[in-house]
């Protein structure tokens, strides 16, 4: 008896720490250069870390292919995230390159995975984290870790096997309730019969003051991001979306969200604004 409840505790503790992913000194002590971000803004991204040196001749010259990655899938939910390795240079030496090369993306000291990091032994060391946390690419291999990224980002988006959708669905009903409202819709119409199981997963999502609307808002965020990949030829879908992205920002429509008890609905509604605003700068 005292085993089954020691096995069921232990059960219960690994699966609450199967999600908990964690970064470190994504703060403003620690940042270097590029743009800021925050460990509530990678929740529900694909990151592509780089851990690298100043000091490091095939660091500094992976630098601009790391920037044309992040600008070849800013559309998507996705982020380059630079840890500059602790004795490999300067902060002076970091915003010097970043400025040579143009770089955007966010730079940190020493930034990363707070657990579960992959070891590394050399210097460019790669790893790319898919949305739940799970280390999809680890090494030092730009075309592979580029690859990984891809299939994260095609997982995500449409999951390949009801495995799959079950581990994006335990995620985003834990952490994104916009998203999790979005996808049990879609996952209850392809599979009506594993559906039941998440029935009251369900239930309590729609019970969430407003997920509706935060739904809405991620789902608005998403489709205006995918906007900027259009050219000539979709100006006029371009136009309307930029007209609706600048209303969006400008209304109080959304604003009820970021004051919402639930701190998951706060942080969503906190990153699809993000996205918005990012959005209107760059049609």
């Amino acid at each position: 008896m005292k085993f089954r409840f020691f096995f069921a505790l232990l059960s219960a503790l690994v699966a609450a720490s199967v999600f908990a992913v964690d970064w470190r000194n994504l703060d403003e002590d620690h940042h270097l250069a590029g743009r800021k971000t925050s460990q509530g803004y990678l929740r529900g991204k694909v990151v592509l870390v780089d851990r690298w040196g100043v000091h490091c001749p095939p660091c500094r010259r992976l630098l601009p292919r790391l920037e044309e990655i992040w600008q070849s899938f800013k559309t998507k939910p996705f982020i380059v995230l630079g840890g500059h390795c602790k004795g490999w240079g300067d902060a002076a030496g970091v915003k010097a390159l970043a400025a040579e090369h143009g770089l955007t993306y966010p730079i940190y000291e020493d930034a990363g995975l707070a657990a579960l990091e992959p070891r590394f032994d050399a210097i460019p060391f790669l790893y790319v984290v898919d949305e739940t946390g799970k280390v999809v690419y680890k090494g030092h291999d730009e075309r592979a870790a580029t690859q990984a990224i891809v299939t994260a980002l095609t997982d995500m988006e449409s999951p390949r096997n009801v495995a799959q959708w079950k581990r994006f669905l335990d995620f985003e009903v834990e952490y994104l309730p916009g998203k999790a409202y979005l996808r049990l819709a879609e996952f209850k119409k392809k599979f009506p019969d594993e559906a039941k199981a998440y029935a009251a997963k369900e239930r309590a999502i729609h019970a969430i003051p407003d997920v509706g609307k935060l739904a809405e808002l991620v789902d608005f965020a998403r489709k205006a991001k995918d906007m900027r990949k259009f050219g000539e030829k979709q100006q006029v879908q371009r136009k309307r979306y930029e007209l609706l992205v600048r209303d969006a920002l400008a209304s109080a429509k959304y604003k009820p969200l970021l004051a919402s008890e639930n701190p998951f609905v706060v942080q969503e509604a906190k990153n699809a604004l993000a996205d918005l605003k990012w959005t209107a700068a760059t049609f």
